[in-house]
């Protein structure tokens, strides 16, 4: 089947309204890379809704539909960066939450192709890779959500729910569970551990269990009512981990969060072919990306959209030919979360 409905008409995370056995199309749109939409038009002042803009976007409405597919989530920033970062982010998480569904369905639902991998001209549009080939934070989401070993928390369905008809709605009080999907060629085990934890990183409740998947297999795991069951949505969220592999779950939309701003630590090493950029979140960092393009139109960052639980760091891997500093690297336009888009 295809899902348009939802890009079109309704909010992304009704795509766990569907019960599909494959979805052959679906997808949201977000802006291209800054760089490639700086290089391509030439607006004075740049604006979402400058002529040049609106000739870069031919979706019938698509400003509409970018705006009405982004308040539930977070706010409508007036400053053109913070636009382009937010609709961009939430593309990604657009398509992250559909992939994830579509895939805790297994054996139900057997696959997904997202409408689409790149483009032909610098345009706004459903690509992940923009028209001067540039990765936009949507090919990140996509390796992070079609992953081989994927942990993932989805609201509890029962059978009649996954072998009946499609478009039924999801009850929020059925509960959580967490999906471990294996679609390697090789078992998957160890301890599976599962928290409630507050912004602060303070553990609430806890469950842990063994698991083994055989290869190709997924195996739900229903969570108590300690875990499922938040006590303040807006400052808690769930983690979920096997060997490493990590799955969240937010009891609330970023915008009705109490997320703090951003409070990074930043060490620069310059590496052969590049960089490595060590981030440490001193508080808790929801989907931080390292928007390289900005400060380097032909460097490249290994990841994006990670979520930094206080006192973790990740590490960024740079390619590029310039000579890069800490300061431009880790500038609030260049080092991006979702934490900059909530804040008052």
């Amino acid at each position: 089947m295809h899902i348009w409905d939802l890009w079109n008409l309704r909010d992304y995370p009704d795509y766990r309204a569907y019960t599909p056995r494959f979805v052959s199309e679906f997808g949201w749109q977000g802006p291209p890379t800054w760089s490639t939409m700086t290089e391509s038009i030439s607006d004075a002042p740049l604006t979402p809704e400058s002529p040049g803009m609106l000739v870069h976007q031919k979706a019938m409405d698509g400003n509409v539909k970018l705006t009405d597919g982004l308040l539930a989530h977070f706010p409508l920033p007036e400053d053109i960066d913070d636009w382009h970062w937010a609709m961009s982010l939430n593309q990604a998480l657009a398509v992250q939450t559909a992939i994830e569904y579509f895939r805790s369905l297994q054996p139900h639902c057997m696959g997904s192709i997202v409408w689409q991998l790149n483009d032909c001209w610098p345009v706004t549009s459903w690509a992940a890779v923009d028209g001067y080939g540039r990765a936009k934070p949507l090919l990140y989401a996509l390796r992070h959500a079609y992953t081989d070993r994927l942990v993932t928390v989805q609201p509890q369905r029962s059978s009649a729910d996954v072998d009946g008809l499609t478009d039924r709605s999801v009850d929020g009080g059925m509960g959580l569970s967490t999906v471990l999907v294996n679609d390697s060629s090789e078992p998957w085990s160890g301890e599976l551990r599962v928290r409630r934890l507050t912004y602060a990183g303070i553990l609430l409740a806890e469950h842990t269990e063994q698991i083994t998947l055989p290869p190709r297999s997924t195996v739900s795991v229903p969570l108590p009512a300690s875990i499922s069951a938040a006590t303040d949505a807006a400052a808690e969220l769930i983690r979920a981990d096997l060997g490493g592999v990590r799955g969240h779950w937010f009891f609330a939309e970023a915008r009705d969060t109490r997320l703090d701003a951003p409070a990074l630590g930043t060490a620069l090493e310059q590496v052969p072919g590049g960089y490595q950029l060590t981030v440490t979140a001193a508080s808790l960092t929801r989907d931080l990306a390292l928007l390289v393009d900005k400060v380097d139109p032909a460097g490249t960052v290994d990841d994006m959209l990670v979520t930094l639980l206080p006192g973790e760091s990740v590490v960024f891997a740079v390619t590029s030919t310039l000579d890069l500093d800490i300061a431009g690297l880790s500038a609030p336009a260049v080092l991006r979360s979702a934490n900059q888009l909530v804040l008052p």
